[in-house]
């Protein structure tokens, strides 16, 4: 187990994986330049593998950035976050020069995103009466106020991210969780350790930050864990009916998926509109249209930019055969640009008829659990940002997180 690792075998094994990507990276391939997080245009990655069609990376994924094919991968049961072999989902140990699985670099499946989908499907049946997009809906006015109270109590200049968004989706998230006064400060305090959970998987994070998310996601299970057992997590605690150990695993998810990917969306949708004034103006005079504008910048800007997947079984695509247990990689924000799918893909247009078409998963393999939270969040915190600033403008470049191939993580997001 890496948490049983020392800081020196700990260290080893992520600077092993981080040189095969830049090794690959340099010499051309797309995806490891992509997980390589460096300054280039991601997109401009993705443009390159949608030329290369369906292919073999050679750090050891098939990789598309077709919406048609990412759509099959996403939605076909044979393909799964895990491997079909039970236990700890991570290789420590691995000859990655031998044997390139460079999937689950971080053992993160106490964070419960590395699940089955018919598990999540489970989990979001019986999160429904909490988490379901018409519980939500019925919460709007309070997630609102939630989200004014925070906003009140930034100055005119304030970071987006750190002043609104991580303490709004903390906040709403603890809310509807039930969660007691102390858990709500553990929960804050832990929030920058876990922010690097959706990235860890993928891209080795430096050791300080390894360590940290890793003791974040432990802190985080057993409190959660503990608040169940006594019913003190009273939002969990009405899903009747529910085992202890899925109302935790519900828990966890809307803490470490939901905050993170909440913010994540709204600094990516409130970057997109700053760059299309047009469509900002549209939707402070016109609020009705906030659902059209985190829509369609979801699609241009996803707050997942890919999505990982293992083959249960061989499976025939495009010609290639995917053999079992390799992994597909869906470049979720080219796919989203995919010319043969999207009219003008590269336009912001509130008006877009093929929006929905789009494959942005509200926090990936987790979305049946997690997407009616980020969603309903981010509409909010947006709806409420352009009715009280109206005339917001961002003072400097947005700052992303290194290693953050897959959120795009922000950093800075200074605006007034």
């Amino acid at each position: 187990m890496l948490t049983e690792q020392s800081n020196s075998e700990l260290g080893r094994h992520l600077l092993t994986i981080r040189g095969v990507q830049f090794i690959f990276g340099a010499q051309g391939d797309p995806f490891a330049l992509l997980l390589r997080a460096g300054e280039d245009d991601p997109l401009s990655h993705g443009e390159r593998a949608r030329e290369l069609g369906l292919h073999e990376s050679s750090i050891g994924a098939w990789v598309t950035a077709s919406r048609e094919l990412g759509a099959k991968v996403l939605t076909d049961p044979r393909f799964s976050p895990r491997h079909p072999e039970e236990g700890p989902q991570h290789h420590p140990g691995v000859d990655v020069w031998e044997n390139p699985q460079l999937c689950h670099v971080t053992p993160l499946d106490d964070a419960h995103i590395n699940h089955d989908p018919a598990a999540y499907e489970k989990l979001a049946d019986a999160a429904a009466p909490l988490l379901g997009a018409a519980a939500l809906t019925e919460r709007r006015p309070e997630i609102e106020r939630a989200c004014r109270e925070i906003l009140g109590k930034a100055g005119e200049r304030f970071d987006l991210y750190r002043d609104y968004a991580v303490p709004a989706a903390t906040r709403v998230v603890c809310d509807v969780l039930g969660l007691p006064a102390e858990s709500r400060e553990r929960i804050a305090e832990r929030h920058e350790g876990l922010a690097a959970a959706l990235d860890a998987g993928q891209c080795p994070q430096q050791l300080t930050t390894a360590r940290a998310l890793l003791e974040a996601v432990d802190g985080v299970s057993s409190e959660l864990s503990g608040l169940v057992a006594d019913g003190r997590a009273t939002g969990l605690a009405a899903l009747t009916g529910v085992p202890k150990e899925d109302a935790a695993a519900i828990g966890v998810l809307a803490v470490v998926v939901g905050i993170e990917v909440t913010a994540t969306a709204l600094c990516n949708t409130v970057e997109t509109l700053l760059e299309n004034p047009a469509a900002w103006d549209r939707i402070r005079q016109d609020p009705a249209l906030v659902e059209a504008g985190v829509r369609e910048a979801l699609r241009c800007a996803p707050p997942l930019r890919f999505e990982s997947r293992i083959a249960r079984e061989q499976v025939e695509f495009d010609g290639q055969t995917i053999e079992e247990g390799k992994r597909v990689v869906v470049l979720v924000d080219a796919a989203n640009r995919d010319p043969e799918s999207f009219d003008d893909p590269n336009a912001f247009d509130l008006d877009r008829a093929d929006g929905e078409r789009q494959l942005t998963l509200l926090g990936g393999a987790a979305a049946p659990v997690t997407a009616p939270l980020v969603r309903i969040q981010t509409e909010a915190a947006l709806r409420v940002l352009t009715e009280a600033r109206p005339g917001l403008r961002r003072n400097a470049e947005v700052l992303r997180r290194m290693r953050s191939a897959v959120l795009g993580g922000i950093l800075r997001f200074s605006v007034s």
